[in-house]
């Protein structure tokens, strides 16, 4: 039995289409979205950071380093809302104080894909 030319030529469509989006989502990482404090912004003392990630984070299989003018702060804990595993929240042990703060982060994405980045902010005083 053979096809008529126009059902091959969507159907070729349709599969061509098809591997396309396989092959996006072979590739898909989690980018951070949005931060607070945002990046180069000058603030009090947030608390905590929140990284908004384009997909849920694995936290177990995640890491935050936060360090001021080149001194590592401790983090005391990273965690997301069982609703909302794109937002991670960062708890640093202590408060912030005034001075330039580097965020590297390392997450792992819910369907096991890594990615990391940077970003800076300062405390004002």
């Amino acid at each position: 039995m053979s096809l008529n030319p126009s059902l091959k030529k969507v159907l070729t469509a349709a599969a061509l289409l098809g591997s396309l989006f396989a092959a996006s989502s072979v590739f898909a990482h989690a980018h951070l979205k949005s931060q607070i404090p945002a990046a180069n912004s000058t603030v009090t003392d947030p608390g905590e950071l929140r990284l908004v990630f384009s997909e849920g984070i694995e936290t177990t299989f995640s890491t935050v380093k936060i360090s001021r003018d080149g001194e590592d702060v401790p983090v005391k804990n990273l965690a997301t809302k069982s609703s909302d595993k794109k937002t991670l929240i960062v708890t640093p042990e202590v408060a912030l104080e005034p001075g330039t703060y580097k965020v590297e982060w390392k997450v792992t994405s819910v369907d096991t894909h890594k990615s990391a980045g940077n970003y800076s902010f300062k405390i004002g005083q």
